[in-house]
């Protein structure tokens, strides 16, 4: 039984993407330095590996996913030169994607440290690693910095063979992407604090001026006025912000698929997940369903995105029940294979189909196997009854 279909029948695209060969971690491992005596230490130049060039191998490193070896050839730089500005962030950055939050708390701060009004990159990773006020102090520090770095460029003549002053290129995105942060803050861990609303609506749309056309920043609005039960305007801004990404999704439906939908989209999965919880919430339901069913193309073994996908139908009443018993039904089973820690929603899938009941085709299976057992039960009578004569 296919996934039942709303308007139109629609094809699942064929996929010619494919994942590449696991990274070869080899040839990193081969080319790890001894571990550097005293001599090294104090006289760099004589060591077989500058700092240059160690950072050069842990790029390979990272290159390949590798980023324990990446961080060991980081740690024999930090040896050489624990003041490193690079060799601290790029240590820091590494111990964040090895789950070391507190080592990447000392690369970042050291950083900070040494550097503290250039670099706006050890800011916001700060940002990340701290909560409440401490987070929101860190992210406005790196976006003085990214404003300040961004009118640098807007002066200067941008031209190919523009180097830069040897940091990243700042973008109007980044900028507003830090200030969606703060908001998040005071939506979650500020959210008592005092006048913590008014802070929230500014950042967004401090969000939003900064780049019109970050969606994640419109779908942040779209929460704030789910928040306050202003569902309207909600519904506004989450159309704003859908109407940014979803156009580009479609358009590779009548192409070959050279890449995954996520490289295409400019917000990642899960943020797709929340963009149709609140069109659910807000009553779009058509708009939600063309963004869940994409999911599904892209990964059938979320077992939320089939949940909602039943949810959603089962909200538009009667004619839609039997879409809803179908989503969640697939969610329930899916559940059974995949874990999950999410108790409530795995509740709220068994009451939904409690209350929808058993659809026709599950009762032509109950009654073909009570036909099934019936005929065995005659065969077996029939067969006793001839050895008994």
């Amino acid at each position: 039984m296919g996934r039942p279909q709303r308007k139109k029948d629609k094809k699942k695209p064929k996929r010619t993407h494919t994942k590449g060969p696991k990274p070869d971690k080899v040839e990193c491992e081969n080319e790890l330095p001894e571990e550097p005596s005293e001599v090294t230490k104090k006289e760099n130049s004589s060591s077989k590996y500058g700092i240059d060039q160690l950072l050069d191998k842990a790029q390979e490193c990272i290159d390949t996913f590798n980023y324990e070896l990446a961080q060991k050839f980081c740690q024999r730089a930090l040896e050489l030169d624990p003041d490193n500005l690079r060799v601290l962030e790029t240590s820091g950055t590494l111990l964040l994607e090895l789950g070391d939050s507190e080592g990447a708390k000392k690369c970042f701060g050291r950083a900070v440290e040494l550097s503290p009004d250039k670099g706006h990159a050890k800011y916001m990773y700060l940002g990340q690693l701290f909560e409440g006020a401490e987070a929101v102090q860190c992210f406005q520090k790196g976006i003085e910095l990214m404003t300040n770095e961004l009118q640098q460029q807007q002066q200067r003549e941008v031209s190919a063979a523009f180097s830069g002053s040897g940091d990243e290129m700042v973008s109007s995105k980044d900028i507003s992407t830090a200030y969606c942060s703060i908001a998040e803050i005071y939506m979650t861990d500020c959210c008592f604090e005092e006048a913590a609303e008014e802070k929230c609506r500014t950042n967004i749309e401090k969000a939003i001026s900064s780049d019109d056309t970050n969606a994640e920043a419109y779908q942040l609005m779209a929460s704030f006025f789910l928040s306050k039960e202003d569902r309207e305007e909600a519904r506004k801004m989450i159309e704003k912000s859908v109407s940014l990404w979803l156009p580009k999704m479609k358009g590779m439906e009548n192409e070959t698929l050279l890449q995954d939908p996520a490289e295409v989209a400019p917000i990642n999965y899960s943020a797709r997940i929340n963009a149709s919880q609140i069109l659910i919430e807000t009553e779009s339901y058509d708009l939600a369903s063309e963004i869940l069913e994409g999911l599904l193309d892209e990964d059938e073994d979320v077992i939320q995105v089939w949940y909602l996908l039943g949810w959603l139908n089962y909200l538009q009443g009667e004619d839609y029940k039997g879409n809803a018993r179908y989503y969640l039904d697939k969610a329930d089973k899916l559940s059974k294979k995949v874990s999950c820690s999410d108790k409530p929603m795995l509740s709220h899938i068994q009451e939904l189909l409690q209350e929808l009941g058993p659809g026709e085709d599950e009762d032509e299976e109950e009654e073909g196997a009570e036909m099934d057992d019936f005929e065995s039960d005659s065969d077996a009578e029939d067969a006793v009854e001839s050895m008994e004569s």
